[in-house]
């Protein structure tokens, strides 16, 4: 017997194989591909290729079957995570519209202090799928005349793969869509209505619900296993790390986060830099969800590399450098992406010297950055106690010297994390019946 865990990310699609013992799943094969699905990131506007995505898709579950093609035509169920906020149209497998992700800009923050004050929550901003909704309605309503369901991408394949004939959402996902009542775990209708609304929106289902199953035999998954309502990768990331154990996490990717469990209770008022997102039936998390991490620092080598044809400098060697400078005055406020909490802040230097504007010292500057702005996110929140494990940086020593001094000590979580092999663990100990 096997479980299939499938991630569909905002760079590349992750599988995980396991086989299962009496007590837990063990790790069989890994597989990841690469999707590079950006086919609009300007104006304001981020789009990615649906039928790229699904192609990546194919060839990773490939990977796995070269490795292991028992396992994978054995499989029993099929847990899934996407890349949260984004939201595409389809009328059947074929008619699709592109996703349109957690990063786009479209709308701007006149547009969305409007729709907000609809809501019961002001859980709103640009890149979530009822934001996008909303503003399509209002600029390019006949767009969505074309199609007759949405969902997020793990939904459009779920959809596919189970011969679905209406789209559904698992909670976590509606959540991040904004408009999401989470007192009656439905959608805020009349905050849908107002804003202009006119889809059909997704039905609600909580994670950890059968879905159906595998009627599609394009995939190499076994016909007939069980599938999952595909959960939020954040919550399948903090699954793979915590299990249902409380802590806080640092990971550091893409973007970056902190993260930590708190019980199902009222918190009272939160930060604005934090929100609170549904995760496991007794437990909530309270994240700092930066919008910069890797990618501020791809910034930085992007930067370099432009100002030298003759100087090729790649990530491992601006790290290497940044180590050596740990200790620069520098100062960069890396947020060159921008924040949901401050959409009108971006980056920033200051204790500019006449010598510390070099490559280590910039970069240095910019990872120090990337971990302060998440303390400052997290600053008002009680967090004393728990355990902190430290995930993405198991190879980054000049992270983990900054996590070390500004986050205080934590545990180095060296293992595999990845979110499709966390989705599995995550359906397993949260399943429930319809």
């Amino acid at each position: 017997m096997s479980r299939l865990g499938i991630d569909f990310g905002t760079t590349s699609i992750k599988c995980a194989l396991v086989t299962e013992t009496t007590t837990n799943p063990h790790s069989v094969f890994h597989s990841k591909q690469v999707h590079d699905a950006d086919v609009i990131s300007s104006d304001g506007k981020h789009e990615q290729s649906v039928p790229v995505m699904i192609s990546a898709l194919r060839k990773a579950l490939k990977g796995l079957a070269q490795r292991s093609k028992e396992d994978l035509l054995h499989v029993e169920t099929v847990s899934i995570c996407c890349q949260m906020h984004g939201i595409m149209f389809w009328n059947d497998v074929e008619d699709t519209s592109n996703l349109i992700t957690w990063q786009d800009q479209r709308c701007s923050q006149e547009f969305l202090t409007e729709i907000r004050g609809h809501s019961v929550s002001d859980d709103l901003h640009t890149g979530y799928g009822n934001a996008t909704l909303a503003w399509l309605a209002r600029n390019s309503p006949q767009f969505l005349e074309r199609y007759r369901c949405c969902g997020t991408i793990a939904d459009y394949f779920i959809y596919v793969l189970c011969g679905l004939q209406e789209s559904v959402i698992s909670d976590h996902n509606a959540q991040s869509w904004g408009y999401f009542d989470e007192k009656s775990g439905n959608w805020d209708y009349g905050a849908v209505k107002t804003a202009g609304i006119g889809v059909k929106l997704p039905r609600i289902l909580k994670s950890g619900n059968i879905v159906g199953s595998v009627e599609d035999e394009n995939f190499v998954i076994a016909k007939g296993a069980q599938v999952f309502v595909p959960i939020g990768d954040l919550q399948a990331s903090v699954y793979s790390v915590l299990g249902g154990k409380s802590g806080r996490v640092f990971n550091y990717g893409t973007a970056s986060q902190i993260v930590m469990t708190t019980e199902c209770c009222d918190l009272g008022s939160l930060p604005k830099s934090v929100r609170r997102a549904l995760y496991t039936h007794d437990h909530n998390l309270i994240t700092a969800a930066s919008l910069n991490g890797g990618n501020s620092v791809e910034v930085v080598v992007k930067l370099f590399s432009s100002l030298s044809t003759e100087t090729k400098l790649d990530y491992e060697t601006l790290m290497e450098m940044a180590y050596d400078k740990k200790n620069t005055k520098l100062r960069v406020c890396p947020v060159f992406f921008g924040e949901r909490h401050a959409t009108k802040t971006f980056g920033s230097f200051s204790n500019v010297t006449h010598d510390n504007l070099t490559v280590g010292d910039i970069s240095a500057a910019v990872f120090r950055g990337i971990v302060e702005n998440l303390s400052d996110m997290m600053s008002g929140v009680d967090i004393e106690g728990d355990v902190l494990y430290a995930v993405g940086i198991a190879e980054r020593p000049v992270l983990q010297y900054f996590v070390k001094e500004i986050l205080g000590d934590f545990t180095l979580f060296e293992k595999e994390v990845t979110a499709a092999y966390g989705a599995i663990l995550f359906d397993l100990g949260n399943k429930t019946s319809l």
